[in-house]
């Protein structure tokens, strides 16, 4: 099965700033939770290959069905150079869209930060190690293949 994402770009407002045109590159996917009683709604989420786990914000994970696994602290998300947000590891069960396939439901190892300052992303652990991230770059295109 193939789910596909989207690939956004924006400026470099920073490289702006010095007269340079940048542009940076983000993907983006589409994903449902597991709540007590069915399904969440659809929310867009950031696909970042750089992130161990994926990250959800408090206002959506206080909803969601889950098994909690440890406290431990967020960095690297929040601004400034030491700042950290606390969050909990927790294992929560996800399902990937797209406007035509939706998988079936698999585990997603999150952290669930204590702030709503976070953006919404899908690491590694879950997703990305259970399925082929495949990215046209020249053409803006990627999908998943599961």
């Amino acid at each position: 099965m193939t789910i596909s994402l989207e690939v956004r770009r924006a400026p470099d407002l920073k490289a702006y700033f010095f007269r340079r045109r940048i542009y940076l590159y983000r993907i983006w996917g589409q994903v449902e939770f597991r709540e007590p009683r069915g399904w969440s709604q659809t929310h867009l989420a950031i696909v970042d290959t750089g992130a161990p786990y994926s990250v959800i914000p408090a206002f959506l994970w206080k909803t969601l069905a889950m098994e909690p696994l440890f406290k431990t602290p967020l960095q690297g998300i929040a601004p400034g150079r030491r700042a950290t947000v606390d969050a909990l590891l927790a294992r929560v069960s996800g399902r990937i869209r797209d406007t035509k396939n939706r998988t079936r439901a698999f585990p997603i190892y999150a952290m669930l930060a204590t702030s709503d300052h976070v953006p919404l992303i899908l690491g590694w652990s879950g997703l990305l190690d259970r399925s082929k991230l495949v990215v046209d770059a020249p053409r803006n295109k990627a999908w998943l293949e599961f």
